[in-house]
């Protein structure tokens, strides 16, 4: 008699076992990727890594061998795609925008299979295999990718990828292996897991969501040469160290409080690494160049060493606590928003035209405003972005510059904004070589808030003491321009002198 229950018994074990539940199956997997697609193979190894790191029945001499398998095989993948998403590189079957789920996907999945390669280990008793430490340090490598790029698109600091990090050093120190320098690939630097881990704990406390992405960037270049000089300890002593961490938490690093004591502590100063950067500081102002102190050749632009300033600063021990400059008060309504200098200038001329968009004002004060809009894919809102804002109680229409950015799980991005000015003046400006004009704001003197008149242009327009003939309401002014207040991606904020009326 034929076994039907034998048959149906071997189709489930055989449905069970499809996909990627042992390193030979992961070999299959790689033969049969389509080597034309990219994006497609690099989906098809992330699903492979969800369902064997959602497999418990894996042992651990094949999820040991799998693991690195599998990232070694995508690691090019991965580089070929970021290149895409940073516009390196251009795709026929691959847009920016399309390649970044991937991307976040890999990150954490394949630091989650190197988290369960260490937890399996430790529950097995089997710590003493030779490639844990490099498997600790490589998950912790992917770990901070993942933070970084959380850091570059201004998301809120996530729970699950705390721990996920937390939980990786913890297995590094568990193995001792938490400061053996280690090369992670062949064609990589070597490093630690302490240095990786602090890459993490020192960018969340550069604030990223008050710097533009290139800042973020940059500091994430200058943290991986500068994390060696901060060890971490664990033993509290208040008056020397500055910051601390739970291993044990989900929660990023903080400033030390007394109460922050524990086996699962750590704690460390930055005495060290401030007084390295001001040193860097001098060296680049003396005519230094970056490559000398192993950082990349923009960070002596003038641009970058202003933020080494706002760094140090930020990581010093006698950095103020941050306060506000004027009360905030609720203040929840509807306004019209329109984004960037053109933009700005065309709702000025004419309120009706451009792309207004409609945002909610959560708080206001007389220097700023809090305010929230939806995320949409394409979004590229950074800091230090202009916006043009109508529908305040007492200011017809205010133009104002982005100087936070908090992106939430649901969609919701939370903003702080500086106002510049109020009632700014859309105004022609003609170089005087006879170049085409192109359109400006002039924002008049405010003794009110000890601000003097400025003007705001293109960036690529400005340069100091360039000379100008301005028109604005039927008048025609030559104008010299002065000393930049600020200047960002896309504009320069500048003081200027007025230097012959001319005629109309």
């Amino acid at each position: 008699m034929f076994d039907f229950k034998a048959l149906i018994g071997a189709l489930l074990g055989r449905r069970e076992r499809e996909g990627v539940y042992d390193y030979k199956s992961a070999t299959v997997l790689m033969q049969e990727l389509p080597e034309s697609d990219i994006l497609q193979a690099q989906i098809e190894i992330v699903q492979a890594l969800r369902q064997l790191n959602g497999n418990a029945a894996i042992s651990l001499k094949e999820r040991l061998k799998t693991v690195p398998y599998l990232d070694e095989k995508a690691r090019a993948l991965q580089a070929h795609l970021v290149a895409i998403y940073r516009g390196q590189l251009i795709d026929e079957t691959a847009a920016p925008h399309q390649v970044l789920p991937t991307l976040l996907a890999f990150w954490h999945e394949m630091a989650d299979a190197y988290r369960l390669c260490l937890k399996q280990a430790q529950q097995t008793k089997h710590l003493e295999h030779r490639d844990l430490p490099l498997y600790a340090l490589r998950g912790l490598n992917y770990a901070v990718q993942q933070n970084k790029w959380a850091a570059l698109r201004y998301m809120e600091s996530d729970a699950r990828s705390w721990r996920l990090i937390h939980r990786l050093y913890q297995y590094a120190e568990t193995l001792g292996s938490a400061r053996a320098p280690l090369q992670p690939y062949p064609d990589e630097e070597i490093s630690s897991a302490e240095r990786e881990y602090v890459q993490a704990l020192m960018l969340t406390l550069a604030a990223p969501e008050k710097l533009q992405p290139e800042q973020i960037e940059l500091t994430a270049q200058w943290l991986k040469r500068w994390s060696s000089q901060i060890n971490l300890e664990t033993q509290i002593h208040p008056t020397q160290q500055l910051y601390a961490v739970n291993l044990a938490g989900s929660t990023p690093p903080k400033r030390l409080r007394r109460d922050m004591v524990g086996e699962n502590w750590r704690y460390w100063q930055t005495d060290t690494l401030t007084q390295q950067m001001h040193h860097l500081r001098d060296a680049l102002l003396g005519g230094g160049t970056p490559a000398t102190h192993g950082l990349p050749d923009e960070t002596a632009l003038p641009a970058n060493i202003e933020l080494l300033d706002t760094l140090a600063e930020r990581w010093s021990r006698d950095a103020p606590a941050p306060i506000r400059k004027h009360e905030r008060h609720a203040a929840r309504q509807a306004i019209t928003v329109w984004r960037g200098l053109e933009e700005a200038a065309q709702a000025l001329r004419s309120p009706a035209a451009g792309k207004a968009r409609q945002w909610e004002l959560l708080d206001e004060s007389v220097s700023g405003l809090g305010i929230r809009c939806r995320s949409v894919s394409d979004d590229k809102l950074q800091v230090g972005e202009l916006l043009g804002i109508q529908g305040l109680t007492q200011r017809p229409f205010c133009l104002g510059i982005v100087r936070r950015i908090v992106r939430k799980p649901d969609g919701a991005v939370d903003l702080g904004i500086e106002t510049l000015a109020s009632n700014p003046v859309a105004v022609e400006l003609t170089p005087l070589l006879g170049e085409r004009s192109f359109t400006g704001l002039y924002a008049a003197e405010n003794p009110a808030m000890n601000q003097g008149r400025f003007l705001v242009l293109p960036q690529g327009f400005y340069a100091d003491h360039r000379e100008f003939r301005l028109g604005a309401q039927h008048k025609r002014y030559r104008i010299r321009l002065g000393d930049a207040i600020e200047q960002t991606p896309h504009n320069a904020i500048i003081r200027f002198a007025v230097l012959e009326k001319l005629a109309a």
